[in-house]
């Protein structure tokens, strides 16, 4: 993903909570910088935050034009192909890792009686090779495990069966301080030593039960002897070989000169995302945006975009690793791979999930920048799925709320835009209707809003939701047509676990077919959650005060310190009503204690 400087403080939430590597441009489009991250939304955040002490820091701030991520799957990965892009591009602000340094392998040479040894270098001679690892100390601790567990040979003997038969060579001080088996003298059979490199090689793939179950026995042995410091390292070999990984998506020694690309598309551009690999490294990725200009299948667009970018790799590329077959497939000299499962497999999924991300991060990015842009964007496909007669730019919802037919309320709430306007929000006491009756409830409120708009020459809605199915729905038809008024109606109908899940509209309602995971039906379901808030809320505020009343507000002068003065003297209104003149006078005085005694003494006669 590609930000510009001047977007990138408002894109900052869009940026994914991955792993992955960073590049800042200069206006040439030079890379200036490589960085790797844990996470890279937090990692580019703390660049624009405050601002920096670096010296170098702050010169690259001013310096920068652009910047891209690359998402990758785990830190370890982030470690390597940050490795690789700065031996690429020798960025000015980068200091480490661009004369040389690289992370170190583990080698299985290709011998007889094998030897396996750190290295930093990596040569096409038949020999396997494990990593890289981001951690030379984890390679090195890998090693030791094999040097105490199955005592591989560390010389350079030219070491074979026939020359081992006549008694050429002799064993050297590590058999005789138990760290080597001396296959150089025959005590240790090829087949045997074979065995063990087979073991080490289920070892450096991630198949580590056996050695674990291995080391745990002589953790045991040690614990049983007293040795706990022995007991301590082996214990640390163990947690190190569980977190190390193996093998890396971003480093492979089955992939040579390769181009991996893959495609995805919207309404507006095609994507096209690449990764270059030379000796089996990726030392390159972007993805690019093509805006459509023509009806192009996607198909097509992605055969052209390849024949663009060999041409950019001038001539260095041996094999396409390609999602599917292109359209035209007359590259000279390049083959191409279709993969299922390995290496390849796993470089061209790594692509597609960055073309993938790429393409949500330019979304959240222009929602970011223009929100307007996209709630109108859900309303006109809110219009278009249900066949409005115009933008629902203005909508209203309606809600009851009522205790066995007790406090009944409704509330109306207001969106405009797709957004809540809560200064419209409306509450309603029910006045009209006794008993639990949500129809007529919903009738008297319909009738008393839209009357009093059409009186007062307000903007009626573009849109009413309800919130109950076909009912209500009826009932809010019903209601406006008394009045004179035509808005459209839609409903809201619930499944049996209170969940929406469907969206009624026309006459008779019809069940409108859209995604439960849209945007559109969020829309919905946001407005249908919010009047039901708001109604709840304003029912139980009104179902407190009728709880709160005590007919002592009743009577005139009686505030709420002489309440409570009455209540701590008399402890009951029973009591206060059966207390005599002098009594409430005592407590209150003499002016405030009569109009109590007469309140009382006239509710007696009633």
């Amino acid at each position: 993903m590609l930000l510009q400087k001047q977007e990138i403080v408002e894109s900052l939430s869009t940026i994914p909570e991955l792993p992955g590597c960073y590049t800042y441009r200069d206006e040439r489009g030079v890379v200036i910088y490589v960085g790797k991250a844990k996470n890279l939304r937090r990692r580019l955040s703390s660049y624009f935050q405050r601002t920096p002490e670096d010296r170098k820091t702050r010169a690259l701030l001013r310096s920068f034009a652009t910047v891209e991520y690359i998402v990758v799957k785990s830190e370890h990965d982030a470690l390597l192909l940050e490795n690789n892009l700065i031996k690429q591009y020798q960025p000015v602000y980068n200091v480490l890792l661009k004369e040389g340094d690289t992370y170190p392998y583990i080698c299985i040479k290709n011998e007889p009686f094998p030897r396996v040894f750190v290295t930093h270098k990596y040569i096409r001679d038949g020999s396997e090779y494990y990593g890289p690892y981001p951690s030379p100390s984890m390679a090195w601790t890998i090693i030791s495990l094999f040097r105490r567990i199955f005592k591989f040979r560390t010389c350079s003997l030219n070491l074979n069966e026939e020359d081992i038969a006549i008694g050429k060579f002799k064993v050297c001080l590590k058999y005789h301080i138990d760290r080597c088996n001396g296959p150089c003298e025959g005590f240790q059979s090829k087949e045997e030593y074979d065995r063990d490199i087979n073991e080490a090689r289920k070892i450096l793939k991630g198949e580590v039960g056996e050695v674990k179950q291995r080391l745990k026995r002589e953790i045991g042995e040690a614990a049983a002897g007293l040795d706990f410091e022995r007991a301590g390292r082996l214990q640390e070999t163990i947690s190190q070989i569980e977190g190390y990984q193996a093998k890396s998506m971003v480093m492979s020694d089955v992939i040579g000169d390769a181009l991996v690309v893959s495609a995805a598309s919207d309404l507006k551009s095609f994507y096209i995302n690449y990764f270059e690999i030379h000796e089996g490294s990726i030392i390159a990725g972007r993805t690019l945006e093509y805006r459509k200009r023509i009806e192009e299948e996607e198909s097509h667009f992605f055969a052209t975009a390849i024949v663009e970018l060999l041409n950019l790799t001038k001539g260095k590329v041996k094999e396409l690793i390609l999602p599917y077959e292109p359209e035209f497939s007359d590259f000279p000299g390049v083959t191409i791979t279709i993969p299922q499962r390995g290496d390849r497999r796993k470089v061209l999924d790594l692509s597609m999930a960055n073309v993938r991300q790429y393409m949500r991060d330019k979304h959240n990015q222009a929602e970011k920048l223009n929100p307007e842009q996209r709630n109108t964007q859900i309303l006109r496909e809110l219009q278009s799925f249900v066949g409005l007669p115009k933008l629902p730019y203005h909508v209203e919802a309606f809600d009851n709320s009522n205790t066995l037919g007790t406090n009944p309320i409704a509330a109306c709430v207001v969106f405009k835009g797709a957004m809540p306007s809560k200064r419209d929000y409306r509450l309603y006491h029910i006045r009209g209707v006794s008993g639990p009756d949500d129809y007529a409830s919903m009738e008297e409120v319909v009738i008393r809003r839209y009357s009093r708009m059409q009186e007062e020459g307000s903007d009626l809605p573009d849109l009413i939701v309800t919130d109950g199915g076909k009912g209500h729905m009826s009932t809010v038809k019903s209601a406006l047509e008394s009045i004179g008024v035509d808005i459209p109606v839609m409903g809201l109908a619930k499944d049996d676990r209170h969940n929406t899940n469907q969206v009624l509209y026309g006459d008779p309602p019809q069940v409108v077919g859209i995604m439960q995971r849209s945007q559109v039906f969020f829309l919905l379901e946001r407005i249908q959650n919010e009047v039901h808030r708001f109604a709840i809320k304003f029912h139980r505020d009104e179902r407190s005060k009728s709880q709160r009343h005590s007919i002592l507000d009743e009577i005139q002068g009686i505030g709420p310190v002489n309440k409570k003065k009455l209540l701590r003297t008399f402890k009951s209104v029973k009591r206060i009503r059966e207390a005599s003149l002098e009594e409430l006078q005592s407590a209150i005085g003499e002016v405030k204690g009569k109009e109590v005694y007469n309140f009382f003494q006239d509710k007696a006669k009633e």
